[in-house]
């Protein structure tokens, strides 16, 4: 009786607290909300720039520099995850060309026609009386959001009047959420190059907007209120991003204000649509079951949730030299013979390295002194910690040419109107005509404005029989054929992207041609080759006749 009684007074004591935890979960912690996102903004930006106001927060808040974007590292498929809590095979937002009549992925539930719900929608539905604003200077944010549920909505021209326009209405409204968008650091990236100095520069413009946008919520008597969330859509590599590299999947993820933890490191992953999970939370909304996004909880204070899989710490890969410069990997192509050298960027650890194109590890060579080469060679390598790899791997090409070779490879230059995809060159007179080493796009960089076609043509010597992979890395589209066999399709408006096929091959020489398009911006090409014996390598001049 007296165990039963136990029992009963248990079951009534975790209800009790269950009910309390339950109520606790839902109670907001800030009446304000701001979150301002940056286009194309990486953890290298923040680094590298000035910028006193993103350093401030951080130090009055908690961040992450290794918050991750969703596949493809898209602008729309990215905002979209950041409002919808969710991922591109929820939302079904996959690429830049979605649109409410043009899309191949639904929604899996939507708000309203073809569109996923977003924390627009939740702040409206479930906040009465709640005044909600979006103002981005992408004009493509608009169509990713409910716009019933939005009191303000506008685009502005330039990212300048973009900082305004959200100020004066911080400033006037005290809205309950607001969404700022900034899209001029993306050009920058897409102009100029991710890592250049004009990047860097449109990040400290981006540092005098954000002090822009908090004196406003500090004008309007809000910010003991408010919660600020900065974040990205995606970093980039190069003069584009869309791909998987780290450069371009890694964001960071900053987050200010009531009850948020100071000077606080965030040591367990944070993902793209965690961040509109954290604005319902920080609301005390209720989630939708739909939405698979996580509040980042322990960026809050009287939150600490701990497991055994913390962010894995990296350290700074290893530099080779000549090192990578945009999408250009690191090596290149020399007379004769050439010298390998790498180096640690980081004031611990120790490099390893191979020749042969496998992964380095605690047995491969150690790193003491610069080195010669005189054939092809792959180098790749990475920084270990006592014994166990601490960085990610950096690989290098070095390809090696006899001083008098003769260019093997001819080219042709189609200059043409509105590029989405690779066009037929049938009965095509080329506009310009010429002779290379290698089929990459640096081969002809001096040639390439927008809306330009080329065709490379030449030969490949297969030396040993086999099954035979061909890489085209490209942006825009590209494709390969060996033999006059399609082997590998690449084609489509898109940033940096590789895709491979295989074809089996005996002993002798095959006609290889490749087609590839840059439709506007910065273009990239890239060839590569691998069998069970040549290790992924860009295909070297020297197997080309």
């Amino acid at each position: 009786m007296k165990f039963t009684k136990f029992i009963i007074m248990a079951i009534g004591i975790f209800s009790l607290w269950s009910c309390v935890s339950e109520k606790n979960q839902k109670e907001p912690k800030a009446k304000h909300v701001v979150v301002i996102g940056f286009d194309g903004l990486s953890p290298d930006g923040l680094e590298k720039a000035i910028t006193p106001t993103f350093d401030k927060l951080i130090k009055e808040g908690a961040y992450t520099f290794h918050a991750r974007a969703v596949l493809p590292t898209s602008s729309s498929t990215n905002w979209a995850s950041m409002i919808m809590g969710a991922g591109p095979e929820q939302h079904g937002i996959t690429s830049n060309s979605w649109e409410k009549n043009n899309f191949v992925l639904p929604a899996i539930t939507q708000s309203e026609d073809f569109l996923f719900p977003t924390i627009f929608s939740l702040v409206d539905q479930q906040i009465e009386n709640a005044e909600i604003g979006a103002i981005y200077h992408w004009d493509g944010f608009g169509r990713l959001f409910e716009k019933s549920a939005v009191d303000y909505d506008v685009a502005g021209k330039t990212e300048d009047e973009t900082a305004l326009l959200a100020s004066q209405y911080i400033e006037n409204k005290k809205p309950t959420f607001t969404f700022i968008h900034f899209d001029h650091i993306d050009h920058a990236g897409h102009e100029f190059g991710h890592g250049t100095k004009e990047y860097y520069k449109s990040v400290e413009k981006a540092d005098k907007l954000l002090e822009q946008v908090f004196n406003a919520i500090k004008k309007a008597g809000i910010a003991d209120e408010t919660v600020v969330i900065i974040s990205a859509d995606h970093g980039g590599v190069g003069l584009g991003h869309g791909g998987e590299s780290l450069a371009e999947i890694e964001i960071p993820f900053i987050i200010w204000g009531k009850s948020v933890k100071k000077n606080h490191k965030l040591n367990y992953p944070v993902y793209q649509y965690d961040n509109a999970a954290t604005v319902a939370f920080v609301l005390g909304l209720k989630m939708p079951i739909a939405w698979i996004g996580k509040p980042v909880k322990n960026a809050l204070m009287d939150f600490s949730e701990i497991d055994d899989y913390p962010l894995t710490e990296r350290l700074k890969e290893p530099i080779i030299l000549p090192k990578a410069i945009l999408n250009k990997k690191a090596g290149g192509l020399f007379d004769e013979q050439t010298e390998i050298i790498i180096e640690n960027p980081n004031n611990i650890g120790k490099v390893f390295y191979t020749i042969d194109g496998t992964m380095p590890s605690k047995d491969s060579n150690a790193y003491k002194a610069p080195f010669k080469t005189t054939k092809n060679t792959v180098v790749k390598s990475a920084i270990f910690k006592d014994g166990i790899i601490s960085s990610a791997i950096n690989e290098a090409y070095f390809r090696v040419k006899p001083k008098n070779l003769e260019a093997p490879v001819t080219y042709e230059l189609f200059y043409l109107n509105n590029l989405s995809g690779i066009p037929s060159l049938q009965n095509r007179t080329p506009d310009s005509m010429g002779r290379c080493f290698e089929i990459t796009s640096d081969e002809v960089k001096e040639e390439i404005k927008s809306n330009t076609v080329v065709r490379f043509k030449t030969q490949v010597v297969i030396e040993k029989e086999g099954e035979y992979t061909f890489y085209t890395r490209s942006d825009d589209g590209s494709k390969l054929w060996v033999n006059n066999v399609e082997v590998v399709d690449n084609d489509g408006d898109h940033g940096v992207k590789e895709k491979a096929g295989k074809i089996a091959l005996k002993v002798g020489k095959y006609p290889l041609e490749v087609i590839w398009f840059n439709g506007g911006g910065g273009g990239w090409l890239a060839v590569f080759y691998q069998s069970a014996i040549i290790p992924k390598q860009i295909v070297p001049t020297t197997v080309l006749r």
